[in-house]
């Protein structure tokens, strides 16, 4: 029989044992969670023409048109100490096809001008955090950053890159300081020795948070350094949120200020931004809301005054009062409107005095804008239980029509009211792990798209949503 060592089993056994004890502390330590979104969508004239196919319409899940299904699939986990945390989201952000399913992979064919188009699946989300004192606490990863999202989202909220730090100065004033690189690369297709900054694109941005009572009034500067773009901005304003009795009102007013270099001609950038908005919680079941939202547009693209309104993303889609997810105006109306997918400013009308907004594709010499929306939100559980809802009309007039072309009366000027859109959402809540929401959204086009398309369909969102959370 072989022999044993019991003093050197037993020691062994200790460790394994501390060694296991060890390992399921660490495991008590992560929390996982996610969701599962299955989006079954149809888009109508985004065009505004019945009589002509929709050119393709950029979603999260790429590009498509008409009927689709999309999946939203995240996966998480966090963990956290005393001074520490730790977030970590995989998401897979797809359309339903066979390519997607089998996550096929065909050498040499390509799709959307990507060689593998069913494996997009990687972390899409991380933020890493550690607090050296309260006044301190250093923040990095690519995780929701924003500067003005709970307001009118006029200026910035993505999940860019960011390193940074944050803070309570006091129990009535906190700081966010931002460094967002969010192009850093070097194009070897050009000149490999061309300058190391060429192609970056880099945002600097400072916030500060004050108090007063029921309302935090938060001073914003960034700097825009688009060196792929050959152009550099000054953003600087204010931002007001908060509650007062019955009424949350919120504000902010924006200015950019900045040129393109001499490379771009050298054309000085001057715009601004505005939007006021107040929600009454009147009670449960009715919490309406009116809104004033404006950017300013260009009246001459030949000039060197470049005053149409560019944040460096518009985040109007997910913005406070009149953010909608799967309402029509925060989709991509980029071959009508000109405004794509999570803005709401109509940034996309030229190609000319290019810089900034989403994919740095935006162009200073757009029309601007005014929306006046209304709107209401509330829980009718005590008509149904579960059922909650938000509609909403957004009234949209461009601000300056200088650079936009009449096409129905060339003879003419392209009339100022752009159209009107309405939404209305729907969610019914079966549990805590399982709800479903429709979404009915559609834009109206007034007489300034009409002369623009020489059309005047009605464009359309039907958007149904079955959502798992755990």
């Amino acid at each position: 029989m072989p022999r044993f060592n019991v003093g050197k089993t037993l020691w062994g056994c200790i460790c394994v044992l501390a060694l296991l004890a060890i390992t399921a502390q660490s495991w008590a330590a992560i929390e996982f969670f996610g969701t599962a979104k299955i989006k079954p969508t149809y888009y109508t004239n985004f065009d505004f023409n019945d009589d002509t196919n929709d050119a393709p319409i950029a979603n999260e899940g790429g590009l498509t048109k008409g009927e689709q299904i999309r999946a939203e699939l995240r996966l998480g986990w966090k963990a956290s100490g005393e001074k520490w945390k730790i977030k970590m989201i995989a998401e897979a952000d797809v359309q339903y096809e066979k390519d997607t399913a089998d996550r096929s992979y065909y050498v040499g064919a390509t799709k959307e001008a990507q060689p593998n188009s069913g494996a997009e699946f990687g972390i899409e989300r991380v933020e890493l955090l550690y607090k050296f004192l309260p006044q301190l606490e250093l923040e990095t990863g690519w995780d929701i950053r924003f500067l003005d999202i709970q307001s009118g989202g006029l200026l910035y909220g993505d999940d860019h890159p960011f390193f940074g730090f944050r803070g309570k100065l006091s129990d009535t004033t906190k700081y966010e300081l931002l460094y967002i690189p969010i192009q850093n690369r070097v194009s070897l297709a050009t000149d490999p020795m061309e300058s190391s900054e060429a192609n970056d694109w880099r945002v600097y941005s400072l916030k500060v948070g004050q108090k007063f009572g029921g309302m935090t009034v938060s001073p914003i500067l960034a700097l825009s350094d688009n060196d792929s773009m050959n152009a550099e901005v000054l953003y600087y304003g204010v931002e007001a949120v908060g509650k007062i009795g019955m009424f949350k009102p919120s504000f902010e007013i924006l200015c950019a200020d900045g040129e393109f270099d001499d490379a771009a001609g050298g054309a000085d950038i001057s715009a601004f931004a505005f939007y006021a908005g107040v929600e009454a919680t009147v009670n449960k079941a009715f919490n309406p809301y009116v809104a004033f939202r404006y950017t300013s547009g260009d009246d001459d693209a030949s000039d060197d005054d470049v005053e149409g309104w560019i944040g460096i993303v518009d985040i109007g889609r997910f913005s406070g009062l009149m953010g909608m997810d799967g309402g029509i105006l925060g989709e991509d109306l980029s071959q009508s409107y000109g405004a794509t997918l999570y803005s709401y400013s109509p940034e996309r009308t030229s190609k000319n005095h290019v810089y900034g907004g989403i994919s740095n594709r935006g162009s200073g010499d757009n029309p601007g804008q005014k929306i006046v929306a209304f709107g209401t939100k509330g829980d009718l559980s005590e008509l149904v239980p579960n059922l909650t809802y938000k509609t909403q009309a957004f009234f949209i007039w461009y601000d300056e029509t200088d650079n936009l072309a009449n096409v129905a009366n060339p003879a003419k000027s392209v009339d100022d009211y752009a159209g009107t859109s309405f939404d209305l959402q729907l969610k019914y809540a079966f549990s805590k792990e399982f709800s479903v929401d429709y979404i009915f959204s559609t834009f109206i086009p007034g007489q300034g798209m009409e002369d623009q398309l020489d059309s005047d369909d009605n464009a359309y969102v039907n958007m149904l949503t079955l959502a798992w959370s755990y």
